[in-house]
């Protein structure tokens, strides 16, 4: 079986999104790019995530007005990420310890060069041996 690695399966060069920029600009991005989550920050300096969630249940839901609320105030502060060079396998492992199903990518100089997705290994890879064990992976513990 091959082993891939993150850098072959993630989106690369994602959009990134100000700290200071409304909730419908962040949804606009978004829908533009058809996607559900936009680092927040530059590549150099990630300051966080804002995902289509954030935006739904933390603001909207709550009847917040999303033009004039901005995102630095509904992104989640908390980023897991991995290494592109990293294999899949240890990226759903990563996915499973900390309960999400995207990972920030960044290059061995720590800046953000993609993001990988549970969903994207998913509809990506075509290999169902792979796909098997990534699952595998991202829904059990691993034995001791």
């Amino acid at each position: 079986m091959q082993n891939t690695k993150v850098k072959e399966l993630m989106t690369a060069h994602p959009v990134l999104i100000k700290p200071d920029a409304t909730l419908y600009e962040a949804a606009r991005k978004m829908k533009n790019v058809d996607c559900g989550i936009l680092p927040v920050g530059t590549k150099e300096k990630l300051e966080g995530v804002i995902t289509d969630r954030d935006i739904v249940i933390r603001a909207v839901s709550q009847g917040k007005d999303e033009n004039k609320e901005m995102v630095k105030d509904h992104m989640t502060d908390a980023v897991y990420a991995c290494n592109e060079d990293d294999y899949l396998e240890d990226a759903a492992d990563k996915m499973r310890d900390h309960k999400v199903s995207r990972l920030v990518v960044k290059d061995h100089q720590g800046k953000v060069t993609g993001v990988l997705s549970f969903g994207g290994i998913l509809r990506k890879n075509a290999d169902a041996d792979e796909v098997a064990n990534v699952v595998k992976h991202a829904t059990h513990k691993a034995a001791a």
